[in-house]
């Protein structure tokens, strides 16, 4: 993903941040989020204590929201039911929910237990320290069953529950989706006085649809073929471009394909950025006298570009395709571990991998108090 700078003749100040992604089709496309390395764990065998139940609202409204506190054994609330669809979770462990003490906790649902429903990742970090002030929030689709959530920090694992989610008022066969979803277009850059974008444009596309759901968004760009749309992409070639959109639904439908044109003027000259960012990784954990990991290592990366600034930060584990950086994440798997990452800037230089090897050995949880 790109972020154009629109600064003017404002001096690029050096950024340095934790990079989070754009959400190019709001709280209807599903999202994951990789909880990776995550340790099979025990079923759940009753709810957290203080859980409150969710309402029966429709699917494309649901809001399920977990609360956490000082408390290591249970989460504060925590829903139990919901309709299968799309759904936003939200996870908060701030002063608000009772935590005094800064502590963090995770609300990770379990993709290892082929005993609960596998198809949701989600690893959400928070402490009422952190960039959001510890509430977090992701867009899911659900599906019928039982998932099981708890908290990777260690000594926080009894921390758990499930959440059933069932088929809601149209599981049953109700009418049928005949409408094509919405989708609308916003660009963004630096403008002259003439409305054109100087050096580039920015183009982002929203869907939505209240029906069965948003399934995909295609564009193309001039005379090119539609290619899928995941994220705003950036036009810098001067000239007029002609971007034509389209979006597709889960029952099939698809939109009337829409067309916008946006002029694109040459920027000052002498400001190009030809240097990739900086990246950088911090393993932190309980070690042994040897220096692997005892349970878990924690893994947080770090990228700066004085220039355009970062766009984006990927990072893969060991053989794995390589997935966007948002949070810190937790390594449990027992062994050695590689860790591989880059960083892309505004412009789109990208660094060269680098990659950080750490082991990891059994060992008791440490206690939290």
């Amino acid at each position: 993903m790109k972020h154009t700078s629109t600064d003017g003749d404002t001096a690029p100040q050096p950024r340095r941040t934790r990079v989070r992604g754009w959400r190019p089709l709001a709280a209807l496309l599903t999202v994951s989020l990789a909880g990776l390395g995550l340790a099979t764990l025990p079923a759940a065998q009753a709810q957290p204590s203080g859980q409150s139940a969710v309402a029966d609202e429709p699917a494309e409204d649901q809001v399920l929201t977990w609360t956490a506190d000082n408390d290591l054994d249970s989460y504060e609330t925590a829903p139990v039911e919901a309709v299968a669809g799309p759904a936003t979770l939200v996870f908060e462990n701030s002063e608000a929910t009772g935590n005094t003490t800064g502590m963090a906790h995770t609300l990770t649902f379990d993709v290892s237990n082929s005993d609960y429903n596998n198809d949701v990742r989600v690893n959400l970090l928070a402490n009422p320290n952190d960039a959001k002030g510890g509430k977090h929030e992701i867009d899911v689709e659900l599906t019928p069953g039982t998932y099981r959530y708890f908290c990777t920090i260690p000594g926080h694992l009894a921390m758990q529950g499930t959440l059933v989610v069932t088929e809601g008022d149209d599981g049953g066969g109700g009418e049928e989706d005949t409408t094509a979803p919405e989708v609308t277009h916003e660009i963004t850059g630096e403008q002259n006085e003439d409305g054109a974008y100087v050096g580039s444009a920015t183009v982002a596309l929203t869907a939505t649809d209240d029906d069965s759901g948003v399934e995909s968004v295609d564009y193309a760009v001039g005379a090119t073929v539609f290619q899928p749309y995941e994220e705003p992409f950036v036009l810098d070639e001067p000239g007029t471009h002609r971007v034509t959109y389209r979006a597709t639904d889960v029952a099939g439908n698809v939109s009337t394909s829409q067309m916008t044109y946006i002029d694109v003027v040459e920027g000052p000259p002498g400001e190009e950025d030809t240097t990739a960012p900086e990246v950088t990784a911090e393993v932190t954990g309980e070690q042994d006298a040897d220096g692997a990991y005892v349970a878990m290592a924690t893994v947080e990366l770090t990228a700066t570009d004085e220039e355009s600034g970062v766009a984006n930060v990927e990072y893969a584990l060991g053989d794995g395709e390589f997935t966007e950086y948002t949070d810190p994440f937790m390594v449990h798997d027992l062994g050695e571990t590689t860790v591989t990452y880059r960083a892309t800037d505004a412009a789109g230089n990208v660094s060269e991998d680098a990659t950080t090897t750490f082991t990891v050995v059994e060992g008791e949880m440490p206690s939290h108090h």
